[in-house]
């Protein structure tokens, strides 16, 4: 069964979340899993990409634009994620049809109260359908 994990942060504004994102992926990806990482849309995606290229400038995260390259972190968009199927992190603001398929979800969620009461709904979505959750507060 998936295993769900929501990741909360007091902090509000740009970046959160894709700081959160580059956190539990380097973390997945010392733990020697693959991640996918799902984004609103390509521009989101191609954000994100410049972002982790960027940031932080204490470490290097391998990482590729799906469809561009193969890294064991993917970005991606839309519909099926092809073969990956270990750590999904999502960064939209529904619950992905595929959820199900991937060993362990991790759902980002930054102070901002538009955000929180999304995350708010997922988690609802996940829990009612019997998927196990748990929530890691980070400050």
């Amino acid at each position: 069964m998936t295993e769900v994990t929501f990741y909360l942060s007091s902090k509000a504004g740009d970046g959160v979340r894709q700081a959160l994102a580059w956190r539990i992926a380097d973390k997945a990806l010392r733990q020697q899993r693959q991640v996918y990482i799902h984004c609103r849309d390509e521009n989101h995606a191609r954000e994100l990409d410049n972002h982790f290229w960027h940031t932080p400038k204490s470490g290097f995260l391998p990482h590729a634009v799906c469809g561009d390259a193969h890294a064991p972190v993917m970005l991606g968009h839309g519909g099926d994620p092809g073969e990956h199927h270990d750590v999904l992190i999502n960064l939209t603001d529904q619950v992905p049809d595929f959820a199900s398929r991937f060993q362990r979800v991790a759902e980002m969620i930054s102070g901002a109260d538009n955000e929180r009461q999304k995350g708010r709904e997922r988690f609802r979505f996940y829990r009612e359908r019997g998927f196990p959750v748990t929530t890691h507060e980070l400050g």
